[in-house]
């Protein structure tokens, strides 16, 4: 059987295996063939026996030479024989395996498939390729291609059959870990948050991933095989100009394209999205561009952001108004020959920090923000207003006479005079300029409107700051009656102490008229805490200690008021430093301020608070004599208390 074997094996080349390392097929010789080396004269037989024998030896060390493992079997399924390779494969030897089937060597699950194959190709006599595992001698699964082919004698009855195993394992592994690759790509082109979509080198689609398909309108199905015009119709926002050959551009530079600004993409149902894009060639090892892969998002958001930023960097955020950035740019970029007559308009509000002292920079805000609706509602839609300070606006009036903008001055000033904010009235003072020939500077024509205000300002507003005083002075009474009986109660008081302590005329005037103010601050402090019939907590403490800066803000706004703003600060010092706000210690406070110290506590003791009842005049004097030199300046007390009360 083994001389007939090696007498019939043909060496062959597989056809699709040629990249496989030493890829073998066999077949057997035909009858004719057979003929041409059997015997054809019986004195050649000797010369013929040592030709069958040189052959065997060939293709022994032939088959001994290949990389890969060979066997073959007879018709039972009985190896009759192998290669070295086989042996290593199996980790058995020649003699281990001859008379051996599949299901001595290998796993009783695959025994059964290569097996079926043998009866297979014995049914169907020719050849057989499958794919399927091996189990080796270390005891590994492999995958791997066995090639057979039968074998036949010379009346073409099969007698066995041949194979070879190729170890396909690597490939296997590298086709797996590609795929794993593709697979993850594919998913992570599926996830990201930006428009995906790429073409091959004729800009037709081939991969669009879910943003895409939202974005475009198109899905996958629908727009694979499309060209990229027809999918991705990208116009340009400000010409409206239709993109086109992005992908030919692309392929020709091998180079990326950014498109950030104004692309407006249009979807399948004419829905319009700014979007920023980017296109880049898909590029083999090789260098060989196979396609063009579009990255874009949409950028809705963005640009509306974007406008929001430029918003507040050109307007000021309380009012709405421009601010002094876009102002000063207006300003120059205005100031031109066509635009004259220029006139400008400066304005202040009047009694702004008195308000935002008095009743809290909330209100004051919203004098502002009434003050800019006036502004808009009577200026023109050319006209540029803008806020240049805490309480200063600005009016830019193009081809505008000196006439014409008092007109619109008076209309604002009516308007005003028509609004208020919490029972304040609105008071604005004025003033403007006008450049008439072109060789005048504008900023000498802003300066002198700022003059012309701060002129008018001078009356406009002591006269403000007199009524919002009034209004701060009524609603503080109306707040808590008890302090306004309370401040009644100590100026009287007051009026006696200051003849006991032989003060002037003047003296007096300043002593009373500082009694009737030294709770102004308290104007800012909620009512809540005003009239709290139990313990302050620590932040209300804070909130009460805050009335006499307050009142000092409030006074010094008038500059009548300004000593009396001093004696306010100070009414709460104490005789020995641990006082406040600033811990004035003995004759550092001021005078008045250390008598109001006396009357302000012994008028609190003796009438009822919300937090407490009131003391009798007996206990009350006895408190006075008990925090002299520690409390109250011990001088002022004991006139107090003999000359004012009579009490010894």
């Amino acid at each position: 059987m083994n001389d007939i074997f090696y007498k019939q094996l043909i060496k062959e080349s597989p056809t699709g295996y040629a990249n496989e390392s030493e890829n073998l097929h066999y077949r057997l010789l035909s009858d004719d063939e057979l003929r041409v080396v059997t015997i054809r004269d019986i004195a050649q037989q000797k010369t013929v026996r040592e030709d069958l024998q040189e052959n065997k030896n060939f293709f022994a060390t032939l088959l001994e030479s290949i990389p890969a493992p060979v066997f073959y079997k007879d018709v039972e399924g009985r190896y009759l024989g192998c290669n070295r390779a086989f042996e290593e494969f199996y980790g058995k030897t020649k003699t281990e395996l001859i008379g051996k089937n599949v299901f001595d060597i290998s796993p009783v699950e695959l025994a059964r498939v290569y097996h079926a194959k043998d009866v297979e190709l014995f049914i169907k006599p020719g050849t057989q390729t499958y794919e399927t595992q091996v189990k080796t001698a270390r005891g590994l699964l492999c995958d791997v291609i066995i090639h057979k082919a039968t074998i036949t004698n010379s009346q073409e009855e099969v007698t066995g059959l041949i194979g070879v195993i190729l170890d396909i394992t690597d490939r296997k592994k590298l086709e797996k870990a590609l795929e794993n690759e593709r697979k993850l790509l594919e998913t992570t082109l599926i996830s990201v948050v930006d428009g995906v979509i790429s073409t091959d080198n004729y800009g037709n689609i081939v991969f669009l991933n879910r943003v895409a398909e939202f974005l475009t309108g198109w899905t996958q199905e629908g727009a694979i095989g499309k060209s990229i015009e027809e999918v991705f119709n990208i116009v340009n926002e400000s010409t409206q100009e239709t993109s086109k050959n992005i992908v030919k551009k692309v392929l020709e530079s091998g180079k990326t394209f950014e498109f950030t600004n104004n692309t407006i993409l249009i979807s399948k149902d004419g829905i319009k999205r700014p979007i920023e894009d980017s296109v880049a060639p898909i590029i083999q090892e090789n260098g060989e561009i196979v396609g063009v892969v579009f990255v874009f998002r949409d950028v809705t958001e963005k640009k509306k952001r974007q406008k929001e930023i430029e918003f507040l960097s050109f307007r000021d955020q309380l009012t709405g108004l421009y601010n002094r950035n876009f102002f000063e740019a207006e300003l120059s970029r205005l100031d031109t020959e066509r635009n004259l007559h220029l006139s400008l308009v400066y304005a202040d509000v009047n009694g702004l920090k008195l308000a935002n002292d008095a009743f809290g920079h909330s209100v004051g805000d919203k004098v502002l923000q009434r003050v800019a609706e006036v502004l808009k509602k009577q200026c023109r839609a050319n006209d540029i207003i803008a806020r240049i300070g805490g309480d200063e606006f600005v009016i830019l009036l193009p081809k505008t006479t000196s006439e014409e903008t008092n007109i619109i001055i008076n209309r604002i000033k009516k308007d005003l005079a028509k609004e208020k904010v919490d029972a304040i009235s609105l008071s604005v003072s004025f003033g403007w300029k006008t450049k008439r020939h072109s060789d005048e500077k504008i900023t000498d024509t802003l300066k002198k409107a700022e003059d012309r205000m701060y002129r008018n300002k001078l009356t406009e507003s002591k006269t403000m700051r007199y009524k919002t005083f009034e209004l701060i002075i009524s609603t503080l009474h109306d707040k808590s009656e008890c302090d306004k009986h309370h401040s009644e109660r100590v100026s009287q008081l007051c009026v006696l102490i200051g003849s006991a302590l032989s003060l002037s005329t003047e003296d007096i005037d300043e002593l009373i008229t500082t009694a009737a103010m030294h709770d102004i601050g308290k104007i800012a402090i909620d009512f809540n805490i005003l009239n709290k019939p139990g313990k302050l907590n620590a932040i209300e403490r804070i909130e009460i200690k805050r009335h006499p800066e307050t009142g000092y803000h409030i006074l010094r706004s008038l500059n009548e008021f300004s000593k009396i703003a001093d004696y306010v600060l100070a009414h709460h010092e104490r005789w020995d430093g641990k006082g406040y706000p600033k811990g004035l210690k003995g004759e550092d406070i001021p005078l008045i301020s250390r008598i109001i110290t006396v009357i302000d506590a012994f008028d609190a003791m003796t009438n009822n608070r919300p937090y407490r009842s009131k003391l009798s005049h007996t206990a009350a004097i006895e408190e006075l004599k008990k925090h002299a030199g520690t409390q109250f300046d011990p001088h002022i007390a004991q006139v107090f208390i003999e000359k004012v009360l009579k009490c010894k």
